[in-house]
Parts: C-alpha cells; sequence; structure tokens
C-alpha cells in the first residue's frame, strides 16, 4: 500500500514537472539563462583556473611540501579550500581520494568543514553593496571561518591524517596533465552547472506556483541557493540586523545546490549525506551563536 502510494506520488511530481515545463517555457528559459550567467561571470572565471592550478601543484609535490609546513590534520585542505572557495573543496578531496591520501570517514569531515565563500564575494558584494558595510561583510566572513573551525575541532581526534603517504612519485607530462586536466575539470564544471541550472528552475517554479509571501521567499531560496538567496534578503523586509543573521546562515550552510554540486563531483565514492548536513547544521549552529553576540554587543 505505502509503495503504490509513494509510486503515485512519484507520477504526480513528475506530471506536474512536465505540465509545468510545457505550459511556462518562459520560466525554463529565464531559468537556463540566469544560470548561465552566474555561471559564466563567477563561477567559470574562478573554479577553472584553480581546478588545473591544484593538478599541477599536486602533481609537481606542491601538497606534499605543504604537509611539512601545515601540522595540524588534513591542513592543506583547509588552504586550499580558504583560497578558491566552494564547491572547490569536493575537487581537492576528490583528488586526494583517488590517491588513497584520505580514507571516506575523514573525507566526509573535511567536506563538511571547508564550504568556504569567495572572500571578495562575502567583502565587496556581500559587505559593502548588499549590506552597506564592509564591517558587516568581514563579520559575516571571520564567522564562517571560526563556525567551521570549531566544528573541525570537534572531530580533530578522530582524523587519521595519512601523512606519510606522497600522493605520486611518478611525475606526469606537462602537455599530457594539462590536456586531461582540462578535460576532467571541463567535466566537472559542466555538471555543476547543471546543478545550479536545476535548482534555479526549481526556484523559480516555487516563485510561480507558491506564495512564499515576503518573509518566506528570500529564506526559502536561501536554502536552495546561497547567492540568491542571499540577494533577495538583502532586500527584504526584515530588519538589518536580522538580514546579517539569515545572511551569515546562508553562507555557513552553504546552499543545496552547492552541497549537491559537492556530491555530484564526488558521485564515484559512498559519501554518507547524513553525516554532510548533520554538519553543517552544526556549523550553522555555532555561527548563529558567534553572530548573535556580535550583534547584542558590537551592533
Amino acid at each position: 500500500m505505502i509503495k503504490n502510494l509513494i509510486n503515485l506520488g512519484k507520477i504526480l511530481f513528475f506530471s506536474f514537472i512536465v505540465f509545468v515545463f510545457l505550459s511556462n517555457p518562459d520560466i525554463i528559459i529565464d531559468s537556463v539563462n540566469y544560470s548561465m550567467d552566474v555561471f559564466l561571470k563567477n563561477l567559470l572565471p574562478t573554479l577553472f583556473p584553480f581546478f588545473v592550478l591544484v593538478d599541477f601543484l599536486i602533481n609537481y609535490g606542491y601538497v606534499d611540501c605543504l604537509k611539512g609546513i601545515f601540522r595540524f590534520k588534513y591542513g592543506y585542505i583547509i588552504l586550499l579550500s580558504l583560497v578558491s572557495g566552494l564547491p572547490s573543496n569536493a575537487k581537492y578531496i576528490k583528488s586526494f581520494l583517488d590517491r588513497n591520501m584520505i580514507n571516506i570517514h575523514d573525507a566526509e569531515i573535511m567536506l563538511s568543514v571547508t564550504f568556504f565563500p569567495n572572500p571578495m564575494f562575502v567583502i565587496s558584494s556581500v559587505g559593502l553593496l548588499m549590506m552597506g558595510s564592509l564591517k558587516l561583510g568581514v563579520m559575516a566572513l571571520v564567522s564562517v571561518y571560526i563556525s567551521n573551525f570549531l566544528v573541525y575541532l570537534l572531530y580533530y581526534r578522530k582524523l587519521d591524517n595519512i601523512s606519510d603517504v606522497s600522493f605520486s612519485n611518478e611525475k606526469v607530462h606537462f602537455s599530457k596533465l594539462l590536456s586531461s586536466s582540462i578535460r576532467n575539470n571541463a567535466t566537472t564544471l559542466l555538471v555543476i552547472l547543471g546543478t545550479i541550472m536545476f535548482f534555479m528552475t526549481l526556484i523559480n517554479i516555487l516563485v510561480n506556483f507558491i506564495n512564499l509571501g515576503d518573509k518566506f521567499f528570500p529564506i526559502v531560496s536561501g536554502i536552495f541557493e546561497m547567492t540568491s538567496g542571499i540577494k533577495n534578503m538583502s532586500t527584504s523586509i526584515f530588519s538589518t540586523q536580522a538580514k546579517y543573521l539569515f545572511i551569515s546562515l546562508f553562507l555557513s550552510f552553504s546552499g543545496m545546490s552547492v552541497l549537491m554540486q559537492a556530491f555530484s563531483i564526488l558521485n564515484d565514492y559512498k559519501i554518507n549525506v547524513n553525516v554532510i548536513l548533520k554538519n553543517k547544521l552544526l556549523v550553522m549552529l555555532f555561527n548563529f551563536i558567534i553572530n548573535y553576540f556580535y550583534i547584542v554587543f558590537f551592533v
């Protein structure tokens, strides 16, 4: 009986999706165009060069050198993720998994605590342009770093950190490495683009068919897609303090779109989604506590 109800629910859901596609092609076209615009202007120029660069850094032993400098466990993953921003952490962790440099348990933990937003995006776009305050932008970024680091410390003793294993003793020739890196990363970026299109289409369908209201719409959009959620929250009817708290939570959660991009990059491995979501909730809890006290005592 339950199975039949589930199948009926699936049929109704997909029938609704087909109906939306056929009756409202403008929603789909606008969603795809917007996704392409975000991808080409914001993600491709930042992610693609970093993806290729990391392949070269790994091949020529740069990460092996970092292990001697950053003594704390998996410090090189944290450093690379800080520099390049989300969802590049999944790409780096996949490279480590491919080379047996990290086990699944540690990969899940490190994936949970390294979804770092681009620093310039948070400080300039979120802080100055959307919130009208450089101080709030800097604090939002710092709170994301601190909250992730606190969850990292909770698991620190459980991390193995296979530090005595080298990435590779056999170096790949430059031209061969360049061509393979471009092909592999182009596939990864296409998956990211497709994920963004899917979630943007879903958000636009919700907006057109469900009246979420002025308060719920920016919250729901932030849960699904971080960037659009932040933009919508910055122009919402909430107070400045509430806007800041919600935007900080969006930054610490990263959005379902980014999480799905990470899962798609790591789809060759059995990553426990529940572990990731549980740790992301912990990150959000720490982030909320930090920013609540910041607003109460300093704003």
